[in-house]
């Protein structure tokens, strides 16, 4: 079911619940006075017969057969007028003697006794205890007890609705303060919702108010519960901020590394323009080939960049990773593959689980990597080993210089060595390389050996 609103759902439901609790109570109370003025007018039946029947015992009152004494009762209308107790005891008696009975019956089926409001019919069956019987339309409750001494029946009854309109009574008068307590219960209900939702309106405002520019984290002071919440929103926060540092850096990057292409292309083609000869014209139309295919790798990059930003899915497969390198290499430039000397020292039956495509892209890179920045005619050496269950791929060239103290900053975007910045690059392949390294939860480590070769080493999870 969906909420819309959390104050409405809490306001509903516990008034829903009060009016259920009330309801329920109403029954139980209910049914609880009814059955103890059923045990209590029960008892006074009994008590009724076994009163006649002392009085029918008694020598000064002697009945016989063929006798039949009617014990008058006042008429007494029940016009359905609520009175107080007072008002309710008329000299002639109580409106409720008319829902009372009483017959005496001689064994031989001569009627002895009878109230005047029943007939000189037997109201109840010949059988020793309790019975419910419906007369003149109204269902009564009834006692019969036998006795012996004068072989005469004694019957005692009252109308049930006396018993119901009793109960009824009783229990409104029980429930009727509860019932004038529900307004104020509700009343209640919501100043404590109110109150209890004013944090949640409190962070709403303040959410509302968060400058978008800023994304300041949130400090108020809340309720146990809402605390998660806020930090949850504050760890948002801070993540998008460092996104979009991160994205106005990249910007900012780009535009710097477009600038320096684009300018040298607007030079050569400025000179180009102003070529006299076939020579200078030659030499100007190499040039803008050169910086348009830089601007090209460049613009590559960042769209491969720009890919691995977003969650991509990878498509893992096994593959024997010697196939996998030899693929890379083949898709090196062929004036860096014949500028270096490749050794390749890959265990043939050694498997790995990637993405062919994004793995396939950064084995290039770092390949095409190794052939820039060796010295011409070197080794670059590939190779592959198992290591406390990671397969690590390492891939060494010699350079020129020592690059120890910018280790830490290989694989940043558009960072270059200082030492060689006239090699041609943009400074992504590293960044781009690490990146997919890092879907595959693998890791990249540069370091320099003791030879001053640059050594760059994959460590790929090993499947099992």
């Amino acid at each position: 079911m969906k909420i819309n609103s959390i104050r409405r759902m809490l306001l509903l439901s516990v008034n829903a619940v009060i009016l259920l609790m009330l309801l329920i109570t109403s029954l139980n109370t209910w049914f609880n006075v009814h059955h103890e003025i059923d045990e209590l007018f029960d008892a006074q039946l009994a008590q009724y017969a076994r009163l006649v029947r002392h009085l029918l015992v008694e020598p000064n009152t002697p009945l016989t057969a063929d006798s039949d004494h009617a014990i008058e009762m006042p008429f007494l209308l029940d016009d359905g007028i609520e009175r107080t107790s007072a008002e309710e005891r008329y000299s002639e008696g109580h409106k409720y003697e008319s829902k009372i009975a009483v017959q005496v019956w001689h064994e031989n089926g001569q009627l002895l006794i009878r109230s005047g409001n029943v007939g000189k019919t037997p109201l109840l069956p010949k059988q020793s205890g309790f019975h419910e019987i419906r007369h003149n339309q109204y269902l009564w409750i009834g006692f019969s007890l036998y006795v012996p001494d004068e072989k005469a029946w004694i019957f005692t009854a009252q109308r049930e609705d006396v018993r119901d309109e009793l109960s009824w009574h009783l229990t409104l008068n029980q429930l009727l303060p509860l019932g004038i307590a529900i307004l104020p219960i509700i009343l209640l209900v919501w100043l404590a919702v109110e109150w209890g939702t004013k944090p949640v309106r409190e962070l709403s405002k303040k959410l509302a108010e968060t400058n978008p520019t800023e994304l300041q984290p949130i400090e108020m002071p809340l309720p146990r519960e809402l605390k998660p919440f806020k930090d949850a929103v504050n760890k948002l926060m801070a993540e998008l901020k460092a996104y979009l540092k991160k994205e106005k850096m990249f910007i900012a990057d780009v535009s710097h590394e477009l600038r320096t292409p684009l300018s040298v292309l607007q030079v050569h083609t400025d000179n180009l323009e102003k070529a006299t000869d076939s020579q200078e014209q030659r030499t100007a139309i190499q040039a803008i080939g050169k910086s348009t295919r830089r601007l090209a790798h460049l613009v590559k990059q960042l769209m491969e960049t720009e890919k691995l930003e977003h969650n991509i899915v990878l498509q893992y497969q096994e593959i024997q990773l010697l196939r996998l390198t030899e693929d890379a290499l083949a898709s090196v430039d062929l004036p860096l593959i014949d500028r270096v000397i490749w050794v390749v020292d890959i265990p043939k039956q050694l498997q790995v689980r990637v993405d062919p495509a994004l793995f396939h892209a950064a084995l290039r890179n770092l390949l095409d990597n190794a052939a820039k920045y060796a010295p011409a005619q070197s080794e670059v050496s590939i190779k592959a080993r198992i290591e406390q269950h990671a397969v690590v791929i390492s891939v060494s060239n010699a350079i020129n210089g020592d690059i120890t103290l910018e280790l830490a900053r290989l694989g940043e975007r558009f960072f270059r060595s200082y030492g060689h910045q006239d090699v041609a690059g943009a400074g992504l392949g590293l960044s781009i390389t690490r990146k997919i390294v890092n879907l595959h939860g693998g890791k990249l480590v540069f370091s320099q050996d003791i030879t001053g070769r640059f050594v760059t080493e994959l460590f790929l999870p090993q499947t099992t």
